[in-house]
Formats: structure tokens, sequence, C-alpha cells
């Protein structure tokens, strides 16, 4: 094998006698294995793969909490006992009567004000039903009945002071409504 190569290293004139054809090295890259598309391939393959089970172990946790979970009935406070049955009731009827006057009163008002409305309301219900899930939790804990209480108060008053404001603004509505008409007059 030495042989050959001294023999080449000593003729090297010999050889480099012609060019190779044009493309030649286009068609020699070309036949080479291509490795390094193959690990890039395999990256991607593998972020996919990955991408797909978080999407899926998360929709799917979404699905059982949202729907499967909430199949099974939350318990109310008057689960926790007869002596808040009562209690619940008030609330739960005075809290409806304040929110469909509400609804009433909104008529006149713009869309942007009812949805955030909505959306309030929507916040303070997915907070009750955390606390109903922590009551299936601990049944029997002073702490988590209190707080559903203590809930059903704040809603009640939050409701009353959004009565209020509607009604001070119906107010001033109305009372620049007859002096402008006064004034037109």
């Amino acid at each position: 094998m030495k042989n050959i190569e001294d023999y080449i290293r000593k003729n090297k004139h010999a050889f480099d006698d012609a060019e190779p054809p044009s493309g030649h090295e286009m068609r020699f890259l070309n036949r080479l294995p291509k490795k390094q598309n193959n690990v890039i391939k395999y990256i991607r393959l593998t972020a996919v793969a990955a991408t797909l089970l978080i999407m899926t172990t998360l929709s799917g946790l979404y699905i059982y909490d949202n729907w499967v979970v909430s199949d099974n009935a939350l318990p109310t406070l008057a689960d926790a006992g007869s002596e808040y049955a009562e209690a619940e009731a008030y609330f739960v009827s005075t809290i409806s009567q304040q929110t469909e006057t509400i609804n009433q009163m909104n008529v006149n008002d713009p869309q942007m004000e009812q949805k955030q409305f909505e959306k309030d309301m929507q916040e303070m219900d997915s907070l009750f039903r955390q606390l109903q899930k922590d009551l299936k939790a601990t049944p029997d804990d002073p702490r988590v009945i209190n707080a559903m209480i203590k809930h059903y108060q704040i809603k009640m008053k939050v409701l009353n002071q959004i009565i209020q404001q509607l009604e001070n603004a119906n107010k001033i509505k109305n009372h620049k409504t007859q002096t402008h008409e006064k004034v037109s007059l």
C-alpha cells in the first residue's frame, strides 16, 4: 500500500491532466448520504410528536375538568347542613332578582358594559364553583362553608352597588333630558 501511495505522489502530474466534467461535484455531493437532513427530520418529527402529546394531554384535562367533573353534581351550601339550606335559598333568590333588575336597567346601555357585567359574573361563578369543589373535597371544613356564605354576601353587595350606579345614571340622564326639554321650549 505504501508503494502505491509513493508512486502516485511522484507521478502526480500524470494524474492531474484532465479536469472532471462539469457538475461532477454536485453529482458527487448528491450521492453522499444526507445524515444532517435525517437528523433535522428526526428533530422535527420528535417536536411534532411532543406537541401533539402535550395538546392531547391538555385537552383531555380540560375536558375532564369542565365536562366529566361537572357532570357529577357539585355540592351546594345546603348540602353542608340543613341549617344552611334556608340561607342559600335566600341568597340565590336575591341574587337572581338583582341580576334580573340589572338586566332590565341595562337595556339602554352599551353592549360593552353588558359584556363586562357578564364577564364579571362568570368570574364570580367560577370562584364559587371552585368553592363547591373544595366543599366536595372537605365537606366538614367550616372555612369553606364560611367562604361560600361570604361569596354570596359579596356578590349581593356588588350587585346592589351596580343597581345603585345604574339608578344614579338613570336619574342623571332623566334630569338632563327634562332640563334640556324645558330650555328648548
